[in-house]
């Protein structure tokens, strides 16, 4: 008889628990059908189900757990056994407090603007000792303006006559035309300039300048003309330094056009610069190569190719 008290007992404690728990729970449900706008008392069944993504969305929550949707979850039973596993956290995540079971047997505590609910607070005074600095040293960091004025100085550095160059040499005509193949040619000297007025157009960048040679072709006999004069005219100078990599920066490679006026006609020549520059000097040492075409004033046109060598000043 005693023990069968005991058990009554515990039983109808037991079920009294048991009550109080699932009263709680439902209570914990119409929150979250309160927050999820779906009315109270109202079945969790798809609609609820997406309404929850979306209100989750909305709060930049993505829950695995419900990845699987609303049928491949476990319909209405899957459903149910995630919110009774996740119903704190999901309130907790709308910013709903957390219901515990004893909060529901209290009474609500008014509070009106008569009664204001003065709160203490302890304010507690650190008093810490600071020792001085020794040895403080301040590092300036470069900053976008440091930058600049550091580019417009070493930019400051280059003039305007950077690129200039003027050289000098001497050649003498290696091929000549048929008429000018049975006459005697010389040494002669030729003037080169080649100024930093230019432009570039992708790797290769040309230059403007100027060229002056002279030229002399005697005849072997008094009945043939001979041809004593000189040439000079504008010329194009088109660096190939990026496209022709041999020899790096300390090898210029020019190739050259232009249009002379020659003493005995008209014309224009071809051909190519080689400058090999003498360390840091200003100073470099000159290969040329010149194809002159002429039409002469008395009729007919002629040409000769010539090579020639010398120095030049570069300013660099």
């Amino acid at each position: 008889m005693k023990h069968s008290l005991i058990i009554s007992v515990l039983f109808l404690s037991f079920c009294l628990l048991a009550q109080d728990s699932s009263t709680v729970y439902n209570q914990k449900l119409n929150q979250l059908r309160s927050e999820l706008g779906i009315g109270e008392n109202a079945e969790f069944d798809n609609n609820a189900y997406s309404e929850l993504i979306k209100r989750l969305a909305s709060l930049g929550i993505e829950d695995e757990q419900l990845e699987d949707g609303y049928e491949w979850g476990g319909g209405e039973i899957g459903f149910e056994d995630y919110l009774k596993n996740n119903i704190d956290r999901l309130l907790s995540d709308f910013k709903l407090a957390s219901m515990p079971s004893d909060s529901l047997k209290k009474e609500k505590i008014d509070l009106s603007a008569d009664k204001p609910v003065a709160v203490q607070k302890d304010l507690i005074e650190i008093e810490q000792e600071v020792e001085p600095v020794k040895d403080l040293v301040v590092v300036k960091t470069s900053t976008k303006k440091d930058k600049k004025r550091k580019k417009k100085k070493r930019t400051s550095g280059k003039s305007m006559l950077t690129g200039l160059r003027i050289g000098s040499g001497l050649g003498k005509p290696l091929a000549k035309g048929t008429s000018l193949s049975d006459h005697a040619s010389f040494f002669e000297p030729a003037l080169s300039i080649r100024t930093p007025l230019g432009i570039g157009i992708g790797p290769v960048y040309t230059s403007l300048g100027y060229e002056s040679s002279k030229y002399s072709f005697e005849a072997p006999e008094d009945t043939i003309a001979s041809y004593f004069g000189s040439g000079s005219g504008p010329a194009l100078f088109f660096n190939l330094g990026k496209i022709i990599k041999i020899g790096g920066e300390n090898l210029e490679k020019y190739f050259i056009l232009g249009i002379p006026s020659y003493d005995h006609g008209s014309g224009f020549i071809g051909g190519y610069d080689l400058n090999m520059f003498l360390g840091s000097f200003p100073v470099s040492l000159s290969v040329s190569s010149r194809m002159n075409i002429v039409s002469f004033d008395t009729g007919g046109t002629t040409y000769w190719v010539s090579a020639s060598a010398g120095l030049g000043i570069d300013i660099r």
